[in-house]
């Protein structure tokens, strides 16, 4: 049963770790087209999926060494499982960064090669997005949604236990 339950984990954490930094790949590849015509969308209809499932899988692969004291060492773990709301917090600072970097302010000047001519193009701040990519990558792959449950049911019954039953005079 143990192995059964680590296995649908794992499995829930890969997916919902891939799907989420694939659609902001996606995202961020949207943000980047400048010219909208056949040849360029063919382009990204072929090579951004591409592309995207390779980075993608890099990170998560990054993320899965990083995190291995998690998964391998009990106190470690025992340490991330007291703490459920830990990833749910680093998943949203992480996608918070993701959309700063989008911030005129914080936004970067960089010059590219566009058919033989140098063009500046502003472009998410490298070191936020990069923050925020693998901030919400690594929580995504180490959230364990049983213990944000286990969290809530302790919740519930602490509030429940203080409640006086009926018929029953509350001590004093």
């Amino acid at each position: 049963m143990r192995k059964t339950a680590f296995a649908l984990s794992l499995l829930f954490q890969l997916f919902v770790t891939f799907a989420t930094l694939f659609v902001i790949y996606i995202v961020y590849a949207l943000l980047d087209v400048d010219e909208a015509d056949m040849i360029n969308g063919i382009g990204f209809m072929i090579f951004q999926p591409l592309f995207g499932f390779i980075l993608t899988g890099l990170t998560i692969l990054i993320c899965f060494i990083v995190g291995l004291p998690i998964r391998l060492k009990s106190k470690v773990r025992k340490w991330w499982l007291a703490r459920p709301l830990l990833p749910i917090i680093g998943v949203t600072i992480g996608l918070c960064l993701l959309v700063i970097a989008f911030n005129f302010n914080l936004t970067e000047i960089k010059q590219i090669v566009l058919n033989g001519e140098t063009v500046e193009k502003e472009v998410p701040n490298t070191a936020i997005s990069v923050t925020g990519w693998f901030l919400t990558a690594f929580c995504l792959l180490h959230f364990y949604p049983q213990s944000v449950l286990s969290l809530f049911r302790r919740r519930r019954e602490v509030s429940s236990s203080k409640l006086p039953v009926v018929g029953q005079k509350p001590s004093a």
